[in-house]
């Protein structure tokens, strides 16, 4: 892992997800990259750059104040922090930001403070961590709570097994490495996707042997969905992360099919750390 990037409004909660970043910088050497978004009006237009265009129309005083004042916030978050800390400020839409941000900074990790949603219009458009864990090539870890200090002891890591759900395990063994985990590796059986306890429990053999995971924990839990049944045991035995794998599906294919790893970013509470998955 060479680098982190953490979104930040300068809310409490996402100073939470930079201090979360920096534990991870202090034991495995990345960088962080520390990224405020600006939002613009709709009247005002960037250049192909993502600079703020000149024309005399368009007053863009209040919005270049921001971007001044954003500046001057980040420098003080950097120099308070004993990690090795970039800083970047940028106009334009959160979503798309954090999205092109995350590919042109080449990151291997990208923590965003989540606050769910709450109304009909978010479970319409979703949140912005849903956006950026449903189109970024990077890992995406959401938070909800506090995590400045707490130690990810249990990790459970979801899936069927039966074919590589997640494609690269490097960051999950390193997260592990970080605070000397327990991994759980849990298989959800439904109603309509139903396989014996022993034969699940040789996928995960052969998962866990080939990723070299040391000492897992195997589990089979019987529920509803898939959502609800890693609810369910996330909460039954105390699990400090969730990790899943997302098929990364999108607008009417994500309707008609669903998508369980975006509903746990905007439903479960836990630490969910989503991977992209080839479709």
């Amino acid at each position: 892992m060479k680098n982190i990037l953490v979104t930040t409004d300068f809310s409490e909660l996402s100073f939470y997800a930079f201090s979360l970043a920096e534990r991870i910088a202090e034991k495995t050497g990345s960088d962080i990259h520390l990224l405020h978004i600006i939002n613009l009006p709709s009247h005002i237009l960037l250049s192909n750059e993502g600079e703020l265009l000149d024309d005399c129309e368009m007053d863009t005083t209040e919005v270049r104040m921001k971007r001044f004042e954003a500046i001057e916030k980040l420098k003080e978050i950097k120099n308070s922090s004993s990690s090795s800390v970039h800083t970047h400020s940028r106009y334009g839409s959160i979503n798309e930001r954090v999205v092109s941000c995350s590919k042109e900074l080449n990151v291997d990790l990208i923590i965003m403070a989540s606050h769910g949603v709450h109304n009909l219009k978010d479970k319409i458009t979703g949140s912005h961590t849903e956006y950026v864990a449903m189109h970024a090539k990077a890992p995406v870890l959401s938070i909800k709570t506090d995590e400045s200090g707490h130690d990810f002891k249990t990790i459970l890591l979801a899936g069927s097994f039966q074919e590589d759900d997640i494609p690269n395990c490097d960051l999950v063994i390193a997260i592990q490495q970080v605070f000397d985990s327990k991994i759980h590796l849990l298989r959800i059986n439904t109603p309509k996707n139903f396989i014996p306890d022993h034969d699940a429990k040789l996928h995960m053999k052969a998962f866990a042997d080939k990723h070299r995971i040391k000492e897992p924990n195997f589990s089979v839990y019987n529920d509803h969905s898939v959502e609800e049944g890693i609810i369910h045991y996330a909460e039954k035995e105390s699990i400090d992360m969730i990790v899943i794998g997302s098929m990364q599906r999108m607008g009417l294919t994500k309707f008609i099919y669903g998508c369980v790893s975006a509903s746990l970013v905007n439903h479960s509470n836990k630490p969910l750390l989503t991977f992209p998955l080839k479709n």
